[in-house]
């Protein structure tokens, strides 16, 4: 009998997804201060930084680059701060915004060597671990009082990850036909509707609309596409009605509340959370302004909080760093164009060049690449989770496979032989071995 360890390429990406507090609330608690946490975030930098180097070779040159000018620049932080604070690492809240880059590079270059990880043993450990997680720590959000009372539960961060398992479900339930995966789908969807996180509601349609754009023009097991996409909407409305759930919906104050959400997303600058990250936006956008293009770094930790309440004192601590409700004035303020563009630049390429080619893809692939596109969405409201940049690691290097040319067969003896067409996405370590 053969040992299947298909598992163990599965730990690597977990490892990553274990930063988010809806996951790991089992080993660090639930308290709003959790230093292990940040231990255990150290530890996966420092993991991340081994796993790129010792795999450097199997990295493409564009992101080796990458790889190579981000830790320059962390090395240019830590010069910054002997120099000027006599210390090597004075804030790591600054060294964060580089140092969150390391796991992406571990991952990648991981998974460019070796099978990637089967996306169906993901979801079968994703999703019943939040939800385990939902019942034990947080039983009082499960009710209609929560659902009126906007008692979430769940961090957007932590709905934020049901993304892709409704994705990958929906797509396995779109070219298989399999009735379980459409079920997963709809419930993990249930379960983002119901958590009531505005910018998660937004992602979410933006992600379906690429997603099914994707399956339509470029899967070719999504044959059956509208057929299936009649039968999902049909079990959905059976559901809601066999189930009890049409007489909630009919509640006026459910009405009520799902229409003042919808208010508060088609009014962003003027309703809901929006107001207050316009005021943000206002308090530090001059100090953006005043220094574009490397940001204010230290220094920038070390200036006073300018968000203040309606009482007059501050929102939040001065030498806490400033905690900003946008990736893009996060990265901006801390480490100005630069910074920001030592982000986003290479995966918004990747992503990018992959949207806009014509080759097939995998239902696998279309799901991670509809999640990754919306992490620029997201940004606009929040700062992109930690586990957001080992998904964009696991993306790129799946696109990786994608994008590579086939080799030319080799003349002589090896013609035919030893040399084999590259495999593509459908067949190789992200997709036969792995993603499949």
């Amino acid at each position: 009998m053969k040992l299947n360890l298909r598992f163990l390429y599965l730990l690597p990406l977990l490892a990553v997804l274990f930063t988010d507090q809806g996951l790991n609330e089992f080993a660090f608690g639930n308290e709003d201060v959790r230093p292990t946490e940040q231990l255990y975030f150290y530890g996966l930098a420092g993991l991340g930084l081994l796993a790129a180097l010792a795999y450097r070779r199997h990295m493409q040159p564009l992101v080796r680059t990458w790889f190579w000018l981000t830790v320059a620049c962390i090395g240019l932080l830590g010069m910054e701060s002997y120099s000027g604070w006599g210390v090597w690492m004075k804030y790591p809240h600054v060294f964060s915004k580089l140092s969150m880059l390391l796991p992406l590079f571990g991952l990648y270059a991981y998974y460019r060597s070796h099978p990637g990880p089967s996306l169906r043993q993901l979801v079968v450990v994703l999703f019943p671990g939040l939800l385990i997680s939902l019942a034990v720590y947080h039983p009082e959000a499960l009710s209609l009082g929560s659902f009126l009372d906007t008692e979430r539960g769940f961090s957007v961060m932590t709905t934020y990850l049901l993304l892709p398992v409704a994705l990958l479900c929906l797509n396995w339930y779109l070219t298989r036909g399999e009735l379980i995966s459409g079920m997963a789908f709809l419930f993990a969807m249930a379960l983002i509707v119901f958590l009531q996180h505005r910018t998660v509601w937004v992602c979410t349609s933006l992600a379906l609309a690429i997603n099914i754009g994707l399956l339509a023009w470029r899967v070719p097991q999504a044959r059956q596409l509208a057929r299936r996409l009649t039968m999902l909407g049909a079990a959905a409305l059976l559901l809601v009605v066999g189930s009890g759930l049409a007489v909630v919906l009919d509640n006026p104050d459910v009405v009520n509340k799902f229409v003042n959400n919808l208010e508060d997303i088609q009014h962003p600058t003027t309703q809901g959370t929006g107001t207050f990250r316009v005021h943000q936006y206002e308090a530090y956008m001059p100090f953006v302004y005043e220094r574009p293009v490397a940001g204010w770094r230290f220094e920038g930790f070390e200036l006073p909080v300018q968000l203040y309440g309606e009482d007059g004192d501050s929102a939040w601590k001065n030498y806490t760093g400033h905690h900003f409700h946008s990736f893009y004035l996060d990265r901006l303020f801390y480490g100005g164009g630069l910074g920001l563009g030592l982000v986003v630049l290479v995966p918004l390429l990747a992503l990018l060049r992959i949207l806009f080619r014509t080759s097939p893809l995998t239902p696998d692939l279309a799901a991670l690449v509809s999640y990754s596109c919306t992490f620029f969405v997201f940004g606009l409201s929040y700062d992109w989770p930690s586990y957001a940049y080992g998904m964009l690691g696991l993306v790129l290097a799946a696109i990786s496979f994608q994008m590579a040319p086939a080799t030319a067969p080799a003349s002589g003896r090896s013609r035919g032989a030893s040399q084999r067409p590259r495999p593509t996405i459908g067949e190789s370590v992200l997709a036969g071995q792995g993603l499949a």
